[in-house]
């Protein structure tokens, strides 16, 4: 009678209802469910324990089912329904079993998924007050490092509202591939560490959580290769700033406040961008500013065109390290100019540019790297002979780059025409490839 009247919904709910029960007498547990949907709106914790158990259900689970969201760079593992794994959680066991259940809604039939969180009931307080937050940070960093990372530029104008514009950021510059130092890659990346782990140490000495560099040296020396390995090595998020397109320091502000934490931003030859502003022009261009506001912001843009750019020097040291500057936290400003003498002392002192990264001509180090890199090369008879060259030729990471890219990865043909062009160099030949691929760096 159960079986032919007793629908099969009323059975499940009995079934489970009857196994807490007897589960509840024999043995202490307590159940936490995580559904996918709560009120008809995606769940967030569904999605945090979803990435927290991902790589574990990957070593403990029997099958697997595997996803890939549009943001992120990697795959997700989930359990098939009915699965349970282990998670051990300073010292005691929790087991997360994943479940599945139709449902029917009108004409509609829909799975209903979550996942259930069982433990012993003396680990209730430890699970609420720790594991439960733990997992949470957890599936935090895991969404952030399986991200794909984005590329922003700023618009000039901002018709529906968006002031950043993103594409996918692809770029394959890491600090394996950049032909600078051993010990100038380890300085920079021990720097880089050390600024991402000292949240509470920025709060205690009361100063923004953000770090400022500034890449100088000649063209062609991999400012932006460097600026690319930066954000691949901590996973930050860039936006490429362009300054010339911002209409005043208040459009300046709003660009700022609207960028997240983990990012770069980048401002790119800005001796460029500001050369024709100064301390004295500082009051005219506040007046104009201060008129600008007064009137319709979107017409004024519009008729004035990407070149009547209104943000002063002072709107910048502000951008950098003024009140605004401390609107989000774990963030990076990078300035890249190849002219360092022509920029206001007042932009290179420490909290605003905290580290000056000198990028130069190619060094035999350097070298040594590029002929790894570009015709997997770490010995040849002709090292020592290109080596002295260097020493006395002022050539570019970039050309010695294209040159070994000319050479169809042949080392013998790679080593003799970078040896032949270097003695051109020597000899008064100047001319040679302008394009900029790799870097050489120094630092103050």
């Amino acid at each position: 009678m159960i079986k032919n009247y007793v629908p099969l919904e009323a059975k499940k709910a009995i079934k489970r209802f009857g196994k807490r029960f007897f589960s509840f007498l024999l043995l202490p547990y307590v159940y936490i469910m995580v559904d996918e949907y709560e009120s008809g709106l995606l769940n967030e914790p569904y999605e945090s324990v979803q990435t927290y158990l991902s790589p574990k259900c990957y070593a403990l689970a029997n099958t697997l089912k595997v996803t890939k969201a549009n943001n992120s760079s990697s795959y997700t593992f989930s359990m098939d329904s009915n699965q349970k794994i282990t998670d051990h959680f300073n010292g005691a066991p929790l087991y997360w079993t994943f479940h599945t259940a139709k449902k029917n809604s009108g004409n509609r039939t829909y799975e209903d998924r979550y996942f259930e969180l069982t433990f012993c009931k003396k680990h209730r307080e430890m699970v609420s007050k720790f594991y439960i937050p733990h997992v949470m940070a957890e599936a935090s960093l895991l969404a952030m490092r399986n991200r794909a990372m984005r590329l922003y530029t700023n618009r000039a104008t901002d018709p529906g509202g968006r002031i950043w514009s993103p594409v996918l950021f692809l770029h394959p510059s890491t600090f394996d591939t950049l032909a600078i130092d051993s010990s100038m890659k380890t300085r920079i990346k021990n720097d880089l560490m050390r600024f991402v782990n000292r949240k509470e140490y920025y709060k205690t000495v009361g100063r923004a959580w953000k770090r400022g560099y500034l890449l100088y040296g000649p063209p062609g020396t991999g400012k932006t290769s460097l600026i690319a390995a930066i954000a691949n090595y901590l996973n930050f998020d860039i936006y490429d700033l362009e300054l010339r397109s911002v209409m005043s320091n208040t459009k300046l502000r709003k660009l700022l406040t609207s960028t997240s934490s983990k990012s770069i931003i980048v401002v790119e030859d800005i001796d460029c961008s500001l050369n024709s502003l100064n301390r004295e022009n500082k009051a005219k261009a506040k007046a104009e500013e201060e008129e600008e506001e007064e009137e319709d912001e979107e017409e004024i843009e519009g008729e004035r065109g990407d070149n009547m750019s209104l943000v002063s020097l002072s709107g910048v040291l502000n951008f950098v390290d003024g009140l605004w500057s401390s609107c989000g936290g774990e963030r990076l400003m990078i300035f890249t100019t190849n002219h360092k003498e022509r920029l206001d002392p007042a932009l290179l002192r420490p909290g605003r540019m905290d580290l000056h990264i000198h990028l130069s001509y190619c060094g035999f180090e350097a070298f040594k790297v590029l002929a790894k890199n570009y015709v997997r090369l770490e010995d040849h008879p002709l090292m020592e002979k290109v080596g002295k060259a260097l020493r006395d030729v002022e050539v570019t990471p970039a050309e010695v780059a294209e040159w070994f890219m000319g050479c169809k990865e042949d080392p013998d043909l790679a080593m003799e025409t970078l040896l032949n062009e270097l003695l051109k160099r020597q000899g008064g030949d100047t001319e040679g490839p302008q394009v900029g691929v790799e870097e050489n760096a120094a630092m103050d």
